[in-house]
């Protein structure tokens, strides 16, 4: 990671300077408590982890660096700049990656100046923080808000102290899951490999069911259903069904390996959809956190339900 000065542009046109040539954990205290205090508790559930964690998590290999935003800890061997941070958990089950520029602006609008924000591997600095616990299908059950649930880690610069002593690395698998494979089960493409001798997670093909869906499965929906009914409807549905990964995509349609969302009033920044400047949801599977045991959708996820613009309001409508 290279040490320089990144002005991050947010959403609605607030920018914001960050000195990345500052970084790096002093010993002057703050309290744990006090920076809690900036974020509500019924949208945000707050954690921290040392900077020996955020070393640690940071040379555990993250799948793919799909939102670096802020100073980026991940798929190095050599970092600078390590410090305590804030890890944030934002409840929400939606394709809405926002919660990075609103944890930045509630930082922004907040008393406290030494911090900056942190990309790293956010599963294994959550597991630390005491945020939450790894269940079978690879995801960390949030304590706060289950499944339904984005990560999101704050640099900060001075010493945290005052942490809640109820606040532990739970490093066994969520109880809930044991002598369970539901999620395994249900999964529509088998991605969830329980029964190997190492557990592991084909995240291919996960990634494939969510983005492009299966033509033989139309009960659960994919980003490609909402893209081709809303964005490029004159697509004939003959040449979708040809259409189960990036490569085939490419091969099919003129746009490259990527679906463009550039029609219709729709745009996507790299964080969330919007239709005419408003962010709505885009229903994919969900069929791994759906399953009784561990969801309040008791194994049948409302996909029906999830369209619309999205609600910053602990997004009750869905």
């Amino acid at each position: 990671m290279e040490n320089n000065r990144t002005i991050i542009k947010y959403h609605g046109g607030h920018t914001a300077n960050y000195d990345y040539s500052t970084l790096g954990q002093n010993e002057e205290e703050i309290s744990f408590k006090y920076l809690e205090s900036f974020f509500d508790p019924k949208i945000w559930h707050v954690g921290m982890i040392t900077k020996e964690e955020l070393l640690e998590v940071s040379l555990m290999p993250i799948k793919y660096q799909l939102h670096t935003f802020g100073a980026n800890f991940t798929n190095s061997i050599h970092y600078t700049g390590l410090t305590n941070c804030l890890i944030l958990s934002n409840g929400s089950h939606n394709w809405d990656y926002t919660h990075y520029n609103r944890a930045c602006e509630i930082m922004d609008d907040s008393p406290y100046e030494s911090w900056f924000p942190v990309y790293t591997n956010f599963k294994e600095a959550a597991l630390r923080a005491g945020l939450g616990v790894r269940a079978r299908n690879s995801l960390i059950y949030d304590y706060r808000f289950g499944f339904d649930v984005h990560f999101t880690a704050i640099g900060i610069n001075n010493t945290i102290v005052d942490i809640p002593t109820s606040r532990r690395h739970n490093t066994k698998m969520w109880n809930r899951c044991i002598d369970c494979d539901d999620c395994m089960v249900k999964c529509p493409v088998g991605a969830i490999r329980n029964k190997a001798k190492v557990n592991w997670l084909n995240s291919t093909d996960c990634d494939n069911m969510i983005a492009f869906g299966k033509s033989d499965n139309k009960d659960i929906p994919s980003i490609k259903d909402f893209w081709s009914k809303n964005v490029y409807p004159e697509i004939p549905q003959e040449t979708l069904d040809k259409i189960h990964n990036a490569d085939d995509l490419n091969e099919h349609l003129p746009f490259g390996k990527y679906m463009p969302w550039d029609k219709n009033g729709y745009t996507y920044d790299g964080q969330v959809i919007r239709k005419d400047g408003e962010a709505v949801n885009v229903p994919f599977c969900r069929e791994c956190t759906s399953q009784p045991r561990c969801s309040k959708w008791n194994g049948k996820f409302p996909y029906e339900r999830v369209k619309g613009k999205i609600k910053y309001d602990k997004y009750k409508e869905v």
